[in-house]
């Protein structure tokens, strides 16, 4: 589903309210959030000259980690052409296939990413403040194939704006959505690696919420036939994909804005509550639309 700029603020304010709404309660339970870090990540950061790390990782470990990864890349920016290029794909290969666990990337897409998104067109990484800006000066798209990826990378140099979007938000986002019954499009969920997660399939279940709410009907389609007259229907319940980046971090900003600055005092506070609640309070939420609440006599 393609929008103009007019409706898709729209929606992301409203998307963006029934995040707000669903999370207000849960603000700051994350804060002593703890996961293993992968073997070898704290010896890999180390040797890029990097903040000491240790296994037990957690909320404030990555956010210094972001901070100094941010520090760094603006440092690499800065140097001759050569050993900017190598020392950046170097960067940029810790952040998403070290820390972020996703060493399935060849080696030329994390060079692609590291050339396209600081990319040598942008004269100052820390005047880039928006997603808007960034588009502008390097000239890039944010397509929706290697999204968990390549928002990795850009959270870790601009975590002041820049959000990480990958299968497990994308579950929180829509999964709030039909809770919430919100009057907005799905996102498209890109793959995972969370079984349980990725066996509920929100984006449809959200897709056709938001398609009942705007009064779309079911085409006609006699004797099961046009299957992919259906497919249509049901995608145009869905953020259209090279829109999806954007409206994420708009419906994202929508939800600091409600909750307060003070409350959520990094950007990406309210990411990490949404990653955190998404297989703990919020699967169970999502799971009780579907079960019963009494037992049966």
């Amino acid at each position: 589903m393609k929008m103009n700029q007019g409706d898709m603020e729209r929606e992301a304010e409203r998307f963006g309210d029934a995040i707000a709404e669903y999370l207000e309660p849960y603000v700051g339970v994350p804060k002593d959030y703890k996961w293993k870090m992968r073997k070898g990540v704290p010896k890999q950061a180390q040797k890029l000259g990097l903040i000491a790390m240790d296994n037990d990782g957690g909320v404030l470990a990555t956010n210094k980690l972001r901070t100094d990864v941010a520090k760094k890349a603006q440092e690499i920016h800065s140097m001759p052409r050569e050993t900017r290029q190598s020392k950046m794909k170097e960067l940029c290969e810790f952040v998403i296939c070290k820390w972020g666990a996703l060493e399935s990337n060849k080696d030329d897409t994390i060079a692609s990413y590291a050339c396209i998104y600081t990319s040598t067109a942008i004269k100052n990484l820390s005047d880039v403040r928006s997603l808007a800006e960034l588009r502008a000066q390097a000239k890039c798209n944010f397509p929706f194939k290697g999204i968990a990826s390549w928002s990795k990378w850009l959270n870790f140099v601009w975590p002041e704006w820049a959000l990480i979007y990958d299968a497990r938000i994308a579950f929180a986002l829509n999964a709030i959505h039909v809770i919430k019954g919100v009057n907005a499009g799905a996102f498209p969920v890109p793959a995972g690696r969370d079984k349980l997660l990725s066996s509920l399939d929100t984006q449809s279940l959200a897709a056709l919420g938001y398609l009942n709410r705007q009064r779309k009907r079911i085409p006609d389609v006699p004797n099961g036939e046009y299957v992919d007259t259906l497919a249509d229907w049901l995608k145009s319940g869905t953020i259209a994909e090279e829109d999806v980046y954007e409206f994420y971090l708009m419906v994202m900003a929508r939800v600091r804005d409600m909750i307060g600055h003070m409350r959520f005092r990094a950007f990406v506070d309210s990411e990490m509550l949404l990653f955190y609640l998404s297989n703990r309070e919020l699967l169970h939420d999502f799971l009780s639309l579907a079960t019963p609440i009494d037992d049966p006599a």
